[in-house]
């Protein structure tokens, strides 16, 4: 199967729709050639953070700047460089967990070469924050030393967990959250029906776990099983501990995806609460008005009280209760709260 050939043209639109102020910041700094040596771009995937960093090697690199600062996008560099096929582009990446002094020693290699093509060489670090320790003290002494024709970038979803030396000899640069308009747009190009958008956005700001949620239609599974528990537990059915078994625990695999489902039971009580105090409003699950109906038989306050115990769950895991017997607690507990008892 041949490899997907990356538009050039797209990435530049990426990176303007998902970092404006910082390509603007980025441009201005190529136009007064006040580029730093050494980048670290921080936070948590799918902040634009590889769209980001294709834009500034290209700005940095393609020979048709336009008068507005912008590379043309589609000349032989510009296709190279984001198809990770440029002689002068180097990319690193951890290799199982961590990245190794190998890797590091490869980098000094290359860092006393000079430029294949062009006037220009750009070392790419992926998962800076998972350096070890003689890996990262490998690479400090060559950022130390910069050359007027490299350019260092470090991308890391945690700069806590790189050494303070590094981060010193670095402009750090730290990616803010994309906006709701842009968040939603993005999920939607990936897949994610309007609603279902809107749903995952309460959930998590980092569209490559969005992303991968998708594989094998998981979210559309375990929302659509999390809004029977919850139609369950409303109606005070008892085969709602029978949907855990059946319907739930064949979808959970680890601890992160416990922790989405127990905030997807979160997030069907909020809109259980604002639709029940504002009738007008639309919920993000497809049962909600179906909620809002029996929710309006009952008290508020059990409603509340409802969502402040879903919302204290994740603590029984942290105390390594087992995910089921967190979730057939809440099921109980819920139950006697809405019945009063």
């Amino acid at each position: 199967m041949m490899e997907q050939v990356i538009s050039a043209l797209d990435v530049i639109e990426q990176a303007h729709a998902k970092q404006p102020r910082l390509v603007e910041q980025l441009g201005q700094a190529a136009a007064h050639d006040q580029l730093a040596h050494a980048y670290l771009f921080n936070g948590p995937n799918g902040r634009g953070q590889l769209e980001l960093v294709d834009w500034l090697i290209m700005r940095l690199m393609c020979p048709n700047i336009s008068e507005d600062g912008e590379p043309d996008g589609v000349c032989d560099q510009c296709r190279r460089i984001v198809n990770h096929e440029h002689p002068d582009v180097i990319h690193i990446a951890a290799e199982g967990k961590t990245i190794k002094v190998e890797q590091v020693r490869y980098l000094r290699d290359e860092f006393t070469k000079t430029p294949t093509e062009g006037r220009h060489k750009v070392f790419v670090i992926h998962d800076a924050d998972r350096l070890t320790t003689s890996a990262a003290n490998g690479l400090l002494k060559f950022i130390e030393e910069p050359s007027a024709q490299q350019t260092a970038i470090l991308l890391s979803e945690n700069k806590a967990q790189i050494l303070p030396t590094i981060i010193s000899r670095t402009q750090v640069i730290d990616l803010p959250k994309l906006s709701p308009a842009q968040m939603h747009l993005a999920l939607t190009e990936l897949g994610y029906s309007a609603q279902a958008a809107g749903l995952v956005q309460h959930l998590t700001d980092n569209v490559e776990l969005a992303r991968e949620w998708l594989v094998d239609d998981w979210f559309g599974q375990v929302s659509a099983s999390v809004e029977q528990l919850v139609t369950a537990i409303l109606h005070k059915q008892t085969d709602a501990f029978g949907l855990v078994q059946v319907e739930i625990l064949p979808l959970v695999g680890n601890s992160e995806q416990q922790a989405t489902v127990l905030a997807l039971i979160a997030q069907a009580w909020r809109d259980i609460l604002l639709t029940k105090a504002e009738p007008q409003l639309v919920g993000d699950f497809a049962a909600t008005k179906q909620w809002q109906t029996q929710a309006n038989k009952l008290p508020l306050a059990s409603i509340i009280k409802v969502l402040d115990r879903t919302l204290q769950a994740p603590q029984r895991l942290q105390k390594n209760i087992a995910f089921q017997t967190t979730l057939e607690a809440l099921i109980l507990e819920s139950q006697l709260e809405l019945a009063g008892v």
